[in-house]
C-alpha cells in the first residue's frame, strides 16, 4: 500500500501561480508596458515551470521580448504557430484564458516567487533521487567521489539562486556605505586595509590584500633544480631508458622515485618543465655515477636533501642500491645473446658483421643464435692459425635463391586466384611487363615501396608473398643479420662507440641475466684474490657501455664499481673502463643467477669461495653520522648493554663513530631497539655513495620533472628532487591575525605542507624534520610552533585537480562552519581542471581564472593562486618576468587585481651579490601602485622574511 502512495505522489508545482505570470505577461504586454517582464526576468528561467505548455509559452514571450517585438495574444500565437508548437501551448484560447483570467500584473513578482521555489523543490527532488540511484548502482565507485558528485549537484541549484534576483544598487546608498568606511579607515593606526601579508614594503605598496580580489603570486617552476639534457630517466613499467628531454617532449611517462619508507615505486609526472639554459655541474661518485646538474639541484644526504651548493667532495649522497624494474619485451634468446656478443667482440665497421673470440665453445654458441636468422650463412677466418679464430655472417646466396623461387611459386597462384594477368597487372602498376614477368619466374623480386603497392594490388599481406622477408630474398638488400644491427644501431659503430641498444633494457629479468651473461663471457673475468676474495670484472673501452653495464647490474642490486684505467695497445696507452664487483653477497648473486658462459670452472671456484670466506671488508655502510641516529634511539642504554641485548660477547667493539655502519649490523640493531626509523634506513633500496668530484661545464640545456607526493626521481642512476612565498603569508594571515585561511594544495600533500609549517614557524632546518634529527635545540622549536598551530585557524585540502566549483563549493562549507573567511590560497591554478574534457587549455585556464575572481568577489575574500611561468624568460637576458610570461595567461591578466612575480638572481647567477634575497615584483595592481619590493630568503626554513641586507643563508625553494 506504501508503494502506491509513493508512485502517487506529484511533484510540486503551482498551475495557478504559473498560468498568472503568463497571463500578467500577457496583460503588459497588451498595454505595452514592459516592467512585468522586467521585475521577473532575473527570477524564473523557462525550465522553472512545471507543464511543458507554459514552457513553450514562456520561451514565446521571452523570445518576442529579445527580439524587440509587440507582445500580446496575436503576437504570441504567430510565434507558437509558426514553430508548431501553438497546439501543444493549448491553442489561442488558452492563451487568451490566461489573459482574461488574471487580474492584473501588479502581483507578477510574487507568482514568479512561487514558481521559482516550486521549481527548487522539484530539482532537489530530481536531486535526491539520483544520489540515491547512484548509491544503489555505485559498482565499487568510492563513497567519497558519490558524496563529492552529490555536493556538486546541490550546490548546482543553491548557484542559481546566487545569480538570479541581484539587483542594481542605487548610488545613493552605496554613498553611505563608502563614506562609513572611509570613517572606519581613518581611525586606523596603520595604512593596512585589507589582510596585512607581513610584508612591510609589501603591504605599504598594496595596503594589504583586499576583499574580493584575486592575487596571481608567479614565479618559474623549480626556480633552477634541473637536469641536464641528455640525461637518462628508468622507465619501470616498460624497463626503457628515456631521456628526460623526450619526456618533456612528449608530456608524459612513468619513472621511478622514492617514497617516505626509502623504497622504489612507480609514479607519474605532473609537471614536464623545459628550463633553457643555465650553468650545470657533473657530480661523480666512488661508484663511478655521473648525474650533470644545476648548482641548486637537491641531492638526498643522511641529513636530508640538500643542494648541490652546500654540498662538497666526500659527502655521501644517496643512490639507488637496486632498481628492481624490468620490462616485457619479445626479443629471443637468441638475438639478445648475439648482442651481447657484438658489442663485445663483435666488428661492426666493415661490410658484414663479424665475431672474433678464441673460445670454440663461445663460437659454436654464436653460431647456434645465428639459426635466428634465415638467410644468412658463416665463415670461419683464422689465417690458418695466425690470429683469433673470426666468424664472418654474410648473405646465404642458395637461401636466397630457394627464397625468390619461393616468392615467384606465391606469387603466379595469387594471380591465378584473382584471374589476373602480367599484362593487366603490369599497366595496373605502372611497369613493364618484362618487370613482372621476371617476378613470376624468380629472377628478380620487387623491393622498397613497390614491394607494399604490389601487397596492396594483390590484397595480400607482405609475410604471406615473401614469408622469409626482403632482405633474405632481395639481392641488393643487405643480409638479414646487417639489416638489424642497422635497426638497433650498432652497424658501423667502433669499440669506443658501442653502447647498449634500447631493447635489451626492455628485456625480462631471465633474458637480462642471459645477456649479461654472455657479455662477460666475452670481456669479463671471475677471479679470486689471494684466496679468501672471489671479485667479478668486465673490461671495454667504451665508456658509455661502462656505464650502460653497470645500470643492468643494478636492476638486479648487484653493485659495480668503474674505474677508469690506461691499458697498453699497440705501443701506446688508451683509455679503458673496467667495472668491479667485490661486494661478496653481489658476488655470490652475480654468480648463482647470471653467471658467465664458458668459464664455469673460475665461476665455481669463486663461488665456493664467496660462501665459505667472511668478508674482511664491509662495503655497503652507511654515513658514520648514523651513529647518531643510533644513539638517539638507544636513549640511556650503554653501548655494551645494546651489544648484550644484540646477542655479542662482553667486551663487543661496535668501533662507534669511527667507521660506516654496515647494513646488516644496522638491521640488528634496529630490531634490538624496536626502531622504524633504523629499520627503514636499513632495508631501504638505498647505497651512500660518496662524491668524488664536482665540475663545473658551462651552460647547458636543462630540464626537470615535477613529482606529486614525493617529489624526487631516479636519473642516471642517481636520486634528484625537485611553494613558500604564498604559504607564509597564509601562515601570517591564520597565525598572527587569527583569520580563518583556507589552503588548496594541489601538489603536495598535506602531511608535508604541515612539515613546512613547522619548519618555517619554529625555524628548524627542514631536512631534519624529515628525517626526524633533531637537535636538543630543534626540539623546544617545534614543540613552540606546534603550539602556535594548535590553535591557528588554517584549514588544508589536498584534493588534487579540483575544479572551480569544487572549490568555491568547499570555501563555501567552511565559510558557513567558522563564520567568516579571511584568506583563500590555491597551489597552483595550473594543476586545477573545469571538469569538462577540451582540446584547448588556455580557454580552459582563462575559465579558471574568472571562477576564481568570482569567488573571491563572492565571498569577499582575497584569494592567492600561485602559477607558473613559461619558458620564454629564459631565452632572455633579463630572467625577470613580465606578464606576457604567464603560462595560459588568457584571461588572467584581466580577472587578476594584483599580479605579484618571484625572482631569485642567485638561481641564474649563483655568484650573485643578490644572494639570500628575492624580488618581489608587483607587475599590476588595479588600486594601486606597481613596482618591487625585496624579501630575505632563508632556504633552509622556506621562509621568506622582510628584507635585512646581512642575511645569507644558502638553500632551497
Amino acid at each position: 500500500m506504501a508503494d502506491s502512495y509513493e508512485s502517487l505522489k506529484i511533484p510540486p508545482h503551482s498551475i495557478e501561480a504559473e498560468q498568472s505570470v503568463l497571463g500578467g505577461l500577457l496583460l503588459s504586454g497588451l498595454a505595452n508596458d514592459s516592467t512585468a517582464w522586467d521585475t521577473i526576468a532575473d527570477k524564473i528561467t523557462e525550465g522553472d515551470f512545471y507543464r511543458q505548455d507554459h514552457r513553450l509559452i514562456f520561451r514565446a514571450i521571452a523570445d518576442l521580448v529579445e527580439d524587440n517585438k509587440p507582445l500580446d495574444l496575436v503576437t504570441v500565437s504567430e510565434w507558437l504557430k509558426q514553430r508548431n508548437e501553438l497546439e501543444n501551448a493549448g491553442g489561442f484560447a488558452y492563451l487568451a484564458t490566461m489573459a482574461k483570467d488574471t487580474p492584473s500584473a501588479a502581483n507578477i513578482r510574487a507568482y514568479a516567487e512561487i514558481v521559482r521555489e516550486k521549481s527548487v523543490l522539484r530539482q532537489l527532488i530530481s536531486v535526491g533521487t539520483g544520489i540515491a540511484d547512484s548509491a544503489f548502482t555505485a559498482q565499487g565507485r568510492p563513497s567519497k567521489e558519490l558524496l563529492d558528485e552529490a555536493e556538486q549537484k546541490v550546490f548546482k541549484i543553491a548557484e542559481q539562486g546566487t545569480k538570479q534576483g541581484q539587483v542594481f544598487k542605487p548610488l545613493k546608498g552605496l554613498l553611505k556605505v563608502t563614506l562609513a568606511h572611509i570613517e572606519e579607515l581613518s581611525k586606523l593606526d596603520s595604512n593596512i586595509t585589507g589582510v596585512s601579508t607581513g610584508y612591510t614594503q609589501l603591504d605599504e605598496m598594496t595596503s594589504g590584500l583586499q576583499k574580493g580580489d584575486l592575487i596571481i603570486v608567479a614565479g618559474r617552476p623549480s626556480m633552477g633544480k634541473c637536469i641536464v639534457t641528455g640525461s637518462r630517466v628508468l622507465d619501470p613499467i616498460t624497463g626503457r631508458l628515456e631521456m628526460i628531454d623526450d619526456l618533456v617532449a612528449q608530456q608524459q611517462g612513468s619513472l621511478a622515485t622514492l617514497n617516505t619508507q626509502l623504497r622504489l615505486q612507480v609514479a607519474q609526472p605532473s609537471q614536464y618543465v623545459d628550463d633553457g639554459v643555465k650553468p650545470v655541474f657533473r657530480v661523480r661518485t666512488a661508484l663511478g655515477r655521473e648525474i650533470t646538474t644545476t648548482l641548486t639541484h637537491p641531492f638526498l644526504t643522511i641529513e636530508g636533501w640538500k643542494p648541490l651548493a652546500e654540498i662538497n667532495v666526500g659527502k655521501r649522497i644517496a643512490v639507488p642500491r637496486i632498481l628492481p624494474f624490468f620490462g616485457k619485451g619479445s626479443l629471443s634468446e637468441q638475438r639478445t645473446k648475439l648482442i651481447a656478443y657484438f658489442l663485445t667482440d663483435g666488428g661492426l665497421t666493415q661490410s658484414c658483421p663479424q665475431f672474433t673470440n678464441i673460445n670454440p665453445r663461445i663460437r659454436q654458441d654464436f653460431i647456434t643464435a645465428l639459426d635466428d636468422f634465415p638467410g644468412v650463412q658463416w665463415r670461419l677466418e683464422d689465417s690458418k692459425g695466425q690470429r683469433t679464430p673470426s666468424i664472418r655472417v654474410a648473405t646465404d646466396t642458395a637461401f636466397q635463391h630457394t627464397a625468390r623461387q619461393d616468392f615467384a611459386a606465391r606469387f603466379k597462384q595469387r594471380l591465378q586466384e584473382l584471374s589476373l594477368s602480367l599484362n593487366a597487372l603490369a599497366r595496373q602498376l605502372g611497369v613493364a611487363v618484362a618487370t613482372v614477368h621476371y617476378w613470376s619466374v624468380g629472377k628478380a623480386v620487387p623491393a622498397g615501396e613497390m614491394f607494399g603497392v604490389l601487397c596492396r594490388e594483390l590484397q595480400v599481406e607482405p609475410s604471406v608473398l615473401m614469408p622469409h622477408g626482403s632482405t633474405a630474398t632481395t639481392r641488393s638488400a643487405p643480409n638479414p643479420m646487417t639489416e638489424w644491427l642497422q635497426t638497433l644501431g650498432l652497424m658501423g659503430k667502433n669499440a669506443h662507440e658501442k653502447r647498449i641498444p634500447a631493447p635489451v633494457y626492455e628485456l625480462p629479468r631471465a633474458l637480462m641475466a642471459v645477456f649479461l651473461n654472455r657479455a662477460f663471457a666475452c670481456d669479463g673475468s671471475v677471479y679470486v684474490q689471494n684466496g679468501i676474495q672471489a671479485g667479478i670484472s668486465y673490461s671495454t673501452v667504451s665508456y658509455a657501455l661502462a656505464r650502460d653495464m653497470q645500470h643492468l647490474l643494478v636492476r638486479f642490486g648487484i653493485l659495480a664499481k668503474l674505474r677508469h684505467r690506461q691499458v697498453r695497445y699497440q705501443g701506446e696507452y688508451r683509455a679503458a673502463y673496467e667495472l668491479r664487483i667485490t661486494h661478496q653477497q653481489h658476488v655470490r648473486q652475480f654468480l648463482e643467477e647470471i653467471g658467465v658462459y664458458g668459464k664455469e670452472e673460475a665461476v665455481q671456484k669463486a663461488l665456493t669461495v664467496s660462501q665459505e670466506k667472511t668478508p674482511k671488508v664491509i662495503l655497503d655502510t652507511l654515513p658514520n653520522e648514523t651513529w647518531a641516529m643510533v644513539a638517539d634511539c638507544k636513549g640511556e642504554l650503554t653501548w655494551a648493554e645494546l651489544a648484550q641485548r644484540m646477542g655479542r660477547k662482553p667486551g663487543h667493539n661496535f668501533h662507534v663513530g669511527k667507521r660506516g655502519i654496515g647494513r646488516e649490523l644496522l638491521a640488528e640493531m634496529a630490531a634490538a631497539l624496536s626502531s622504524k626509523t633504523l629499520a627503514t634506513l636499513a632495508h631501504s633500496d638505498l647505497y651512500w655513495d660518496e662524491i668524488q668530484s664536482i665540475d663545473y661545464l658551462g651552460k647547458q640545456q636543462v630540464y626537470d620533472l615535477s613529482v606529486p607526493d614525493t617529489h624526487n626521481f631516479v636519473a642516471d642512476d642517481v636520486l634528484v628532487h625537485n611553494t613558500t612565498f604564498s604559504m607564509n603569508i597564509a601562515e601570517y594571515a591564520a597565525a598572527h591575525k587569527k583569520l580563518p585561511t583556507a589552503v588548496f594544495s594541489m601538489e603536495m600533500p598535506a602531511e608535508q605542507l604541515t612539515l613546512r609549517l613547522l619548519s618555517s614557524m619554529g625555524r628548524v632546518d627542514q631536512h631534519r624534520i624529515r628525517t626526524g634529527k633533531l637537535t636538543d635545540e630543534d626540539w623546544p622549536r617545534i614543540a613552540t610552533a606546534v603550539k602556535i598551530f594548535a590553535d591557528v585557524p588554517m584549514f588544508i585540502d589536498d584534493s588534487p585537480a579540483l575544479s572551480p566549483t569544487e572549490v568555491r563549493a568547499r570555501a563555501r562549507r567552511l565559510m558557513r562552519e567558522h563564520g567568516q573567511l579571511g584568506l583563500i590560497v590555491l597551489d597552483y591554478l595550473q594543476l586545477m581542471q573545469t571538469g569538462t574534457s577540451s582540446d584547448n587549455r588556455t580557454a580552459e585556464i582563462s575559465e579558471i581564472s574568472r571562477g576564481l575572481k568570482s569567488l573571491a568577489k563572492e565571498l569577499a575574500v582575497p584569494v592567492i593562486a600561485l602559477s607558473q611561468l613559461n619558458r620564454s624568460l629564459e631565452q632572455r637576458p633579463n630572467k625577470r618576468p613580465v606578464m606576457s610570461d604567464l603560462r595560459e595567461s588568457g584571461a588572467i591578466e584581466q580577472d587578476a587585481d594584483l599580479i605579484i612575480f618571484i625572482y631569485r638572481d642567485e638561481v641564474y647567477n649563483p655568484e650573485s651579490p643578490d644572494k639570500g634575497t628575492a624580488e618581489i615584483i608587483i607587475a599590476k595592481q588595479r588600486n594601486g601602485p606597481i613596482g618591487t619590493a625585496r624579501l630575505t630568503f632563508l632556504g633552509k626554513y622556506t621562509r621568506f622574511e622582510n628584507f635585512t641586507p646581512d642575511i645569507y643563508t644558502p638553500g632551497f625553494e
